[in-house]
């Protein structure tokens, strides 16, 4: 007859918890991972469910299940992957204030309850009583409102292991561990290699679910090597940089596009990059990419000349300059939005000939830069936003919102209704020393008359 003892595990696991953490974790650096210096999370990492039960189950049998998380954003395919490892999911909106109190409240009722059940139980039956005595409660949590259902746990006289990251658990938990040989606190943090990934391929949901040129570098010319062969020495490459990246293969699988959506000047990516793959492969900005393949030029200039045939004189594309938009260059002909090909030859309303406006690819490269780097003049733009330089939409709000005002005088004086003012951040004079710009050094910190640079 076998005697041995089999221990069950009961999971009950905070999802919020576990994702959040792990992301600042992975993002803080590590021996996995450098640190991010532009994001204090990383929304590419993955937590492999199967790896993470496996590593904390042991060789222990998996009992009664709970996984609790909240929307948005709408996780389902986590928990279906959960149910899929007989996980009972318990999902609930956040409140508008983005809290969600009813996910600690299910938690902290789940571990309270199924303790006390298989505790009466116990009283009376003595096979119940061997359960209870073989059985662990894994919690991953470090939220200290699950503290009194623990001491609930505890007093019922049932192990918890308690799992967390260094990073967001409470204190009273480790003190408790010392007071109280059934709990044992384990971390995260030592098993990270083991049940989280990267994924590094842009999954990110926006309007046109297209790369963002004014974010973006473009990877290409790999030789005889594909992309399957190279995608991860890029990636593991572009780590040494410190910044969030997504990448994203074209449709002929011929480029790259790499995505930093925090970095404010894309161009100083672009020699950053030439550096780590020279020799290896091509590093091209957006607009030289764009203007080499002829994709999304940047804006044309219109000539003055309204009615000229479709021709490339001296390397110029030329499109037609319709108000709706409806043509852009391709190699000399006219291509609609709908797919339609217009040739040279094709007559329209002109008798043959066609509206059209000229591009010199030199200056639309340097249009095209200037559109993804920031306004060095920020809200002091003298052109109110039309310098060509991108401008935040905050910004660009109050340019169109505040049509005479003079943002060069912005924050320069004092306001004379503070602490009244109503205008808060849209409030064109300064709120304090800090918020003060100095028209003489040009520096935020201090009026223009507490200049030290005095001349």
């Amino acid at each position: 007859m076998n005697n041995e003892t089999t221990e069950t595990c009961m999971f009950f696991i905070d999802d919020s918890n576990i994702w959040i953490e792990a992301q600042k974790f992975a993002a803080s650096g590590n021996s996995h991972m450098p640190k991010l210096t532009d994001s204090d999370r990383d929304p590419r990492l993955r937590i492999d469910v199967g790896k993470l039960i496996d590593t904390l189950r042991k060789d222990r049998v998996q009992g009664r299940s709970f996984l609790y998380g909240s929307r948005p954003p709408p996780n389902d395919s986590v928990w279906k992957a959960y149910e899929k490892f007989r996980f009972q999911t318990k999902i609930y909106d956040r409140s508008q204030g983005g809290k969600e109190k009813e996910v600690d409240n299910s938690m902290a009722t789940d571990l309270s309850s199924e303790a006390t059940e298989l505790s009466i139980r116990a009283e009376y039956d003595p096979k119940v009583m061997k359960q209870k005595n073989e059985t662990v409660f894994v919690a991953i949590t470090g939220d200290r409102d699950m503290l009194p259902a623990i001491k609930k746990v505890l007093k019922h006289e049932i192990r918890v292991e308690l799992w967390a990251w260094r990073s967001g658990i409470s204190k009273d938990y480790q003190r408790l561990s010392y007071d109280n040989s059934l709990l044992s606190v384990e971390f995260m943090d030592g098993i990270f290699g083991m049940i989280s990934f990267t994924n590094f391929q842009s999954t990110r949901q926006n309007k046109s679910n297209h790369v963002d040129p004014g974010q973006a570098i473009v990877l290409c010319e790999f030789g005889d090597l594909s992309l399957n062969d190279i995608e991860h020495f890029i990636c593991d490459q572009l780590l040494q940089l410190g910044r969030l990246f997504y990448i994203t293969r074209s449709q002929t699988e011929t480029e790259m596009f790499v995505e930093f959506p925090k970095v404010e000047n894309i161009e100083a990516m672009v020699l950053k990059a030439g550096e780590l793959f020279d020799g290896i492969l091509k590093v091209r900005s957006w607009p030289e990419y764009a203007n080499s393949a002829n994709k999304n030029l940047p804006v044309l200039v219109e000539t003055s000349n309204m009615y000229t045939p479709l021709t490339g004189e001296n390397g110029q594309f030329a499109t037609t300059a319709s108000p709706k938009g409806g043509y852009r260059a391709l190699n000399g002909l006219g291509v609609s939005d709908s797919g339609e090909i217009q040739g040279l030859k094709d007559p329209d309303n002109n008798d043959g000939w066609q509206t059209v406006a000229r591009s010199d690819l030199g200056k639309d490269h340097r249009r095209g830069l200037r559109q993804t780097q920031r306004c060095p003049e920020r809200i002091r733009c003298k052109k109110r936003g039309e310098c060509g330089y991108r401008h935040t939409d905050e910004e660009r709000d109050l340019f169109r919102d505040m049509p005479n005002q003079n943002f060069g005088l912005w924050k320069t004086k004092a306001c004379n209704n503070v602490p009244y003012c109503r205008r808060g951040k849209r409030c064109g004079f300064a709120h304090s020393a800090a918020e003060a710009w100095c028209l003489r050094c040009r520096l935020e910190g201090h009026y223009t008359e507490k200049c030290r640079y005095k001349g």
